[in-house]
């Protein structure tokens, strides 16, 4: 998985459940940070935070205007009022992401896979990475229910053949 998506999927992990505050042993080394930094701005993670964030409000104003749809209009309002702000803070998420890329790479790692994102064909990767996403959580969902079914299927002929009738 790349490093974008990697990002993005710790960002969804962190918003979906609550998640433990882990502390820091030590401050990771400056060149280290400042590589991951530059590895995480080549790599251009910090553009995704602005189509995860205005996804992830949508879903949860969608959700409170299920349960006050006479209330719309004040819903509405109000996660317009929230996007900006929150979008303004992907930096306390970035940071910490740098921090734990420079715990785990060398700086000369982190400047090799920038160089690379930074190259025609990192670019490129880059510009199609969001969509083949979106198609890759779509295929996730239709395996998960194609197995989903098939278990299901087993699992009744199985309870079936041992006495349970579902």
């Amino acid at each position: 998985m790349q490093l974008r998506a990697r990002i993005l999927a710790i960002v969804l992990l962190a918003m979906a459940s609550p998640v433990a505050s882990v502390a820091q042993t030590q401050s990771p080394d400056p060149d280290r940070l400042a590589a991951a930094k530059d590895m995480m701005d080549a790599s251009r993670v910090d553009r995704q935070f602005e189509q995860v964030i205005p996804l992830l409000l949508d879903h949860l104003k969608q959700g409170f205007r299920r349960v006050a749809p006479d209330r719309a209009d004040i819903i509405d309002s109000v996660f317009e009022q929230m996007q900006s702000r929150f979008i303004s803070r992907r930096g306390e998420l970035l940071e910490e992401i740098a921090g734990l890329y420079a715990q785990r790479l060398e700086a000369s790692e982190m400047r090799a896979v920038a160089d690379f994102y930074r190259s025609p064909v990192g670019a490129k990767l880059i510009d199609v990475q969001p969509q083949i996403m979106q198609e890759s959580i779509l295929a996730g969902q239709r395996w998960g229910q194609r197995i989903g079914r098939e278990i299901e299927e087993e699992a009744r002929r199985e309870l079936k053949r041992r006495g349970v009738d579902l």
